[in-house]
């Protein structure tokens, strides 16, 4: 069965500002993301990724999605995360950006879940 262009399975699931919204869980952590079209910006708990995960290896983990996907410095994420330590939350944060990348392209589902 082929899916048409319209289908509801293929479009896109924004909010009024035209962003996408997940959540992202790893261990004790919760991420909510927020993911919109921009330069590539990444704020966590109103701090910029540099500031808020010190580690380059965490700031590796959150960028992994936009990697595999071939979208790196094409969206600007903003995003809240909550219990846990700092690996949990990267993994979290990460898990919240491939599920709102999802939403806002579908078409990017099969690569970044693989």
């Amino acid at each position: 069965m082929e899916l048409k262009d319209d289908s509801p399975a293929l479009l896109a699931i924004v909010d009024a500002q035209g962003r996408a919204y997940a959540t992202g869980r790893r261990k004790d952590a919760v991420a909510r993301v927020w993911l919109k079209p921009g330069s590539g910006k990444v704020t966590v708990n109103g701090r910029d990724q540099q500031v808020y995960f010190a580690r380059p290896t965490l700031r590796l983990v959150i960028n992994q999605p936009f990697q595999v996907a071939g979208r790196e410095e094409q969206y600007d994420i903003v995003c809240t995360v909550k219990g846990g330590g700092l690996s949990g939350q990267a993994g979290a944060v990460k898990h919240g950006i491939s599920q709102a990348l999802t939403r806002f392209e579908p078409v990017l589902r099969a690569p970044v879940k693989a």
